[in-house]
């Protein structure tokens, strides 16, 4: 493994679209970013930002489920973009080349040197759950109600490493590990049990545990403490934070909780429209935006520390004017221009430039 600070992830120029009755949803469009080793990287937007999306491409599910719901579907139209992008695909080609844009995912995804996109199946599958684990949200039903909590635990190392021999003490030792990290107490008692045993926040703990098991290099946790209480909430982000640094782990938290972001991430990028909007140390985004969106959103959707300075700025609660516009017909130039409070002609008429305004701090916006 090599050392913290190197660049593990490495997202440059990601697109990702999914065909619709309607048109072409651009879930992702033109999103760049990079997670070093050991760090914590978080994705925070409102819903349909394509934050998820985002996961989805790394782990090699966007163009499975997309393709999927277009044959499901039954239109024409659909099934001969995706044949064009099989034909684009044997040709080593893109949309652009093609003339047409094309649903799938297409610019780069580079995981410690393998650009991902360019995997096959085979190839990508090898990685999931070795070496890249997802936590996805709304996770309550996840567990297997006839399987003790140590099976399920286990089930994955056992499929990786079923030729190799592990005696069972190694194996209780490696559970009793996972649980520990997670802050599930009696586990030499309880990893016997079945899920229903479990609150909801242990069984979410218990999903986390079987992420952190095989040791992976990125953990993508999306959403992981949906419906939890805040004290539930604390100690799973507490279990995420203490892997990361026990095991040199890096990180993905998708999110629209900016306490979440705040809590847990070294740097942050903020979406919208499936788009970078902004992207940088995560105190300096939060306490110093500077993209008209950041702002607009952490107005709307404030930390407790943020609620409890407005009056001192002079600021109130508020909400973001209009509706996120539709991912299949974008607006010209910037996609916030229709319920920015700071736009400009040329952000109705052009798209600005994702711009390095300060090291290592980027925006999207012609106003900086």
């Amino acid at each position: 493994m090599s050392g913290k600070g190197e660049i593990l992830l490495k997202i440059e120029n990601l697109c990702a679209f999914h065909s619709s009755k309607d048109g072409l949803v651009r879930a992702i469009n033109d999103v760049s970013f990079s997670i070093k080793r050991g760090e914590t990287v978080g994705l925070l937007g409102e819903s349909g930002a394509g934050k998820s999306s985002v996961a989805l491409a790394i782990l090699g599910l966007f163009d499975r489920q997309s393709r999927y719901y277009a044959s499901s579907a039954k239109n024409k139209e659909n099934r001969h973009l995706w044949d064009l992008r099989d034909k684009a695909r044997r040709e080593g080609k893109n949309s652009a080349e093609m003339g047409v844009e094309l649903p799938g995912v297409e610019g780069h995804i580079w995981f410690d040197g393998l650009d991902l996109v360019n995997l096959d199946e085979k190839e990508h599958r090898s990685l999931l759950g070795d070496r890249i684990t997802y936590i996805p949200q709304g996770t309550s039903k996840a567990l297997n109600p006839l399987l003790t909590i140590e099976h399920q635990v286990l089930e994955l190392f056992w499929t990786k490493f079923r030729d190799e021999m592990t005696s069972n003490r190694e194996l209780t030792m490696r559970v009793l590990e996972a649980l520990d990290l997670v802050e599930l107490g009696d586990m030499a008692v309880r990893r016997e049990m079945l899920p229903v045993d479990f609150s909801t926040g242990e069984d979410q703990r218990v999903l986390l545990a079987m992420a952190l098991i095989m040791k992976p290099d990125l953990i993508i946790a999306d959403e992981p403490t949906t419906a939890l209480d805040t004290a539930v909430r604390n100690k799973i982000l507490t279990a995420i934070s203490h892997a990361s640094k026990e095991n040199n782990q890096s990180i993905l938290m998708i999110s629209n909780d900016p306490g979440i972001i705040t809590a847990t991430c070294n740097n942050v990028g903020v979406m919208s429209s499936g788009m970078m909007m902004e992207f940088g140390e995560t105190e300096r985004v939060m306490n110093e935006p500077v993209h008209p969106f950041t702002q607009a959103f952490l107005r709307s959707n404030p930390t407790f520390e943020m609620m409890r300075q407005m009056p001192q700025r002079g600021e109130r609660l508020q909400t973001i004017p209009g509706r996120p516009p539709s991912l299949i017909d974008l607006p010209t130039g910037c996609p916030f221009n229709t319920r920015c409070q700071k736009v400009q002609e040329i952000c109705k008429a052009q798209r600005p430039e994702y711009k390095e305004v300060d090291p290592d701090h980027w925006v999207f916006c012609h106003m900086v």
